[in-house]
């Protein structure tokens, strides 16, 4: 939710396709009481409609997040083929590690058949002030992702949540910079593609005229991020 948020106020019009059977994208934006208006959520409950529902919304959108909800299960390989960029929010601990696993087969698999998605960890809600971050990051390199600074353990995150808002908007300049650099490496790696994914020509993919081209990225696959 941040990430489109953060998209929405730069000029570009993403819409958030909610995965997760909780249905948090669409309790954080009915939570907004000022009158804002917020990206379009439109919840997706089976795998089999997520690609031709992304595909029908695609001339009203230029970024699609999907939020993929914090337990890995069937829907999360649809995810995975619809997206072109898939984020996995993991936390500095060992539950939030161990089933990283899982998910980075899925997209390998997937881009050894298509060269597609690029991928990346995000590290989320590190203890400021502690080695948990820079300890995580070794850890994930076995995988041989891109492993970006995410978020940290801040009220802000939580409140903004509550609010249907983003952290960047409650007044924390530091979970303000947190939201916009990821939102900076989302558009970074969409222009140019990431080649320490896979190596490969990842062809057009620009960022032009202030859209990002009908992409598709999915967060939250393990776990919650404030991304």
């Amino acid at each position: 939710m941040n990430t489109a948020r953060s998209l929405q106020l730069r000029g570009h019009e993403p819409v958030i396709i909610d995965c997760d059977a909780q249905g948090t994208a669409q309790s954080w934006k009915a939570s907004r009481a000022d009158g804002a208006e917020l990206p379009p959520v439109f919840g997706v409950g089976k795998a089999s409609a997520l690609e031709s529902d992304v595909r029908r919304l695609s001339g009203s959108f230029d970024a699609a997040i999907i939020d993929g909800g914090a337990h890995l299960d069937k829907i999360h390989a649809a995810i995975i083929k619809t997206s072109d960029l898939v984020l996995i929010p993991v936390q500095p601990s060992p539950t939030d590690i161990w089933p990283t696993e899982q998910i980075v087969e899925l997209i390998k698999g997937r881009q050894e058949v298509t060269g597609s998605p690029d991928a990346a960890f995000v590290i989320s809600r590190r203890k400021a002030g502690t080695k948990l971050g820079e300890n995580v990051r070794g850890v994930l390199s076995r995988f041989e992702l891109p492993v970006w600074e995410g978020t940290c353990d801040r009220v802000a995150y939580a409140e903004a949540m509550g609010k249907g808002k983003s952290a960047a908007e409650m007044n924390d300049q530091k979970a303000t910079k947190e939201v916009e650099t990821i939102t900076d490496n989302v558009l970074d790696t969409l222009r140019r593609g990431d080649r320490s994914v896979s190596g490969r020509d990842v062809g057009d993919r620009s960022v032009g005229n202030g859209t990002v081209d009908n992409r598709s990225v999915s967060s939250g696959s393990m776990g919650s991020s404030g991304a």
